[in-house]
């Protein structure tokens, strides 16, 4: 059943808001590591919907953008949160089109620009329903919290790249929470194309490193000589049957999780003259829920284990530079049966429960008991689009913001008009 203030709140939710709303957004570059002009942004229009809200900072200039509207006391309360880093800086010179710059293009219905999926999509919509609960001055039993957050795309310190630029995955949401920002539940407004996202897939970032032969390249036909770049070609045959068979044999949720030979890094180029003598090879590993990173590194240390046997040599050296969980919340939680009701009022349709591949702070927020859905307008592509988001640029329809954002402000008066459990 609706709640009885949504038809007067609804009237706030307008194409032209949310489309106003995003494109604002989009002209804010918010790269990872310099989120401080988002979070200036997002701080002024929650102050100005009623929000008591500030800047929390993660590190010197990388504020989270947090806001809280307090209900009565005694309600459930909800948080509705995304991250404002993009996916790019905006000027990178292998990335053409409109999609790829912090500037908002509007035209036929479609937004196109940097963030505009990833996430400024879900962020804007969240903040027009938010903002239209205070307009029509609804009062609440639950509080309602917004927290805009750095550092979520998935970047990390790996060798020598270090710094903010590279300090993603999750490291504003683990602020957030660890520092007093939670709720009952949250909706994380990531690009779900407007399906109810129950489970995410965690990642590993792993390096494998083999040694060679200090040697002059004049000389590397001498059996002493060991090519490291030669073995590990060698390698990497031995690891792509490991990775088919990876990918065959875990599955959730109707969905494989994948492994993808991302980087390899051997010799010297600006020394050709030189027998490369180290060689490493860098793998991004989706997992599932139910596996562990012990799991994976047990699995892969067999493989090298086997290798160095085969060759009569040294294992080669493994290193895990990141592990961000797989998550996942039962489909019984009041959270997802709030969020699909919510959903089916909107649109008229039932959504499917999946699991998303890329990943998302819904890891973090569940493992400090602030149980999640995914829930957001990213992700349907332009019917003219010949590839991937990530190869054409970002873009998102303004019917999806207004649909989400409906969604959100249904969600919202429904979960925190109710008194929390004793």
């Amino acid at each position: 059943m609706t709640h009885p203030d949504y038809a007067r709140a609804v009237r706030h939710v307008t194409p032209e808001a949310v489309r106003d709303t995003l494109m604002e957004m989009v002209d804010i570059a918010s790269p990872t590591g310099r989120e401080g002009a988002m979070a200036e942004y997002l701080v002024h229009r929650l102050r100005k919907a009623g929000f008591s809200a500030h800047q929390q900072e993660v590190s010197a200039g990388r504020p989270n953008a947090v806001g809280v509207r307090p209900g009565t006391g005694e309600g459930i309360n909800l948080l509705f949160t995304g991250h404002m880093d993009t996916s790019y800086d905006g000027d990178e010179d292998y990335l053409k089109g409109e999609g790829f710059k912090a500037k908002g293009v509007y035209r036929d219905g479609w937004i196109w620009g940097l963030g505009a999926n990833n996430m400024k999509s879900g962020l804007a919509s969240a903040l027009v329903a938010l903002e239209a609960i205070h307009k029509e001055g609804i009062e609440l039993k639950g509080d309602l919290l917004y927290g805009g957050v750095v550092g979520e795309t998935e970047k990390a310190a790996v060798d020598e790249f270090r710094g903010d630029s590279v300090s993603g995955y999750g490291v504003g949401t683990r602020h957030l929470v660890l520092h007093g920002i939670t709720a009952d539940y949250a909706i994380l407004a990531e690009p779900t194309a407007l399906r109810v996202c129950t489970a995410n897939m965690g990642a590993i970032w792993a390096k494998i490193s083999v040694g060679g032969t200090v040697s002059h390249a004049a000389l590397s036909r001498n059996p002493s000589v060991i090519n490291a770049i030669h073995e590990m070609h060698a390698l990497q045959s031995a690891l792509q049957k490991w990775i088919n068979e990876y990918e065959a044999t875990h599955l959730y949720m109707g969905e494989h999780p994948n492994v993808t030979i991302a980087a390899i890094r051997g010799g010297m180029p600006w020394r050709l003259a030189r027998n490369p003598f180290e060689c490493s090879l860098y793998l991004d590993i989706r997992t599932v829920p139910g596996q562990t990173a012990d799991g994976v590194k047990r699995s892969l240390r067999k493989v090298l284990r086997e290798f160095a046997k085969s060759r009569g040599k040294p294992e080669p050296a493994l290193e895990f530079f990141v592990n961000d969980p797989p998550t996942v919340i039962d489909k019984e939680q009041l959270i997802t049966q709030v969020v699909c009701e919510s959903h089916r009022r909107v649109t008229g349709k039932d959504s499917p429960l999946i699991i998303r591949r890329p990943g998302a702070d819904s890891t973090h927020l569940n493992r400090y008991d602030v149980p999640c859905i995914t829930y957001g307008p990213g992700g349907r592509t332009h019917p003219e689009a010949k590839g991937l988001m990530h190869a054409v640029g970002e873009h998102v329809h303004v019917d999806d913001l207004v649909t989400a954002s409906r969604v959100y402000l249904d969600a919202a008066l429904e979960l925190c008009s109710r008194s929390a459990p004793a």
